[in-house]
């Protein structure tokens, strides 16, 4: 018997690792309630989300130790992370963190777990003065919608010649569809939702644990 490749395991971080969007939460604390109409037109695909992004940070005022304290409070992550994670290594998958999300709040909550993430895709910021500006460094990963499109990443993870696996809730997660082996997506949010109108299989889930049983490579 042979066994088959152990998969590229490609995670969303705000909504999937974490239980809310943690970036939409501190916009929430931080920025007058304009932000969620630019929000709701990127949802709509009205723009892009780098620019929604650029447009809704630049409403939000807050020093750098009171937005990562909020983020701290608020940033309860997932049951069945670490599980995952452990699932991942035994079986010898590789896990990529893929996020439109933001470097200060991604690295305080997975603080010493970002040492298990081989690949790491995420945006940048910079607070002045009380203000937030933002940065999209994987200018080779954008596409007309993301500053780090999924699709692009399981095309990246693709190129390994391993099965792709993404796990993912949200509006960018939908660039993932028909692009990644399996789909892994949290009940009842907007990828779900998108899977079942493009009619593409998706497994929905709650706790990342009922996923780390699935990451054994099968014998043929």
């Amino acid at each position: 018997m042979v066994a088959t490749p152990s998969p590229v395991v490609v995670l969303d971080f705000d909504g999937t690792v974490t239980q809310k969007d943690i970036g939409d939460e501190i916009c929430d604390r931080f920025a007058p309630p304009a932000w969620r109409d630019i929000d709701a037109a990127w949802v709509r695909d009205e723009i892009s989300l780098p620019d929604a992004q650029r447009k809704m940070w630049a409403l939000a005022r807050a020093e750098l130790p009171d937005a990562l304290a909020y983020a701290r409070e608020i940033g309860h992550l997932r049951p069945g992370l670490d599980a995952l994670l452990a699932a991942a290594r035994r079986a010898g998958a590789a896990v990529w963190l893929a996020s439109g999300g933001f470097d200060f709040y991604i690295e305080a909550l997975l603080g010493p777990r970002l040492g298990a993430f081989e690949r790491r895709y995420f945006n940048a910021t910079r607070f002045i003065d009380g203000r937030i500006e933002v940065d999209f460094p994987h200018a080779e990963l954008a596409c007309g919608r993301c500053a780090v499109c999924k699709g692009k990443v399981c095309d990246a993870a693709r190129a390994t010649g391993r099965p792709i696996v993404f796990i993912g809730d949200g509006a960018s997660d939908r660039c993932a569809i028909g692009r990644a082996d399996r789909i892994y997506a949290v009940r009842g949010s907007l990828l779900e939702r998108a899977c079942g109108e493009r009619g593409s299989e998706c497994m929905a889930f709650e706790d990342l644990a009922e996923i780390a049983a699935t990451l054994t490579p099968t014998r043929t």
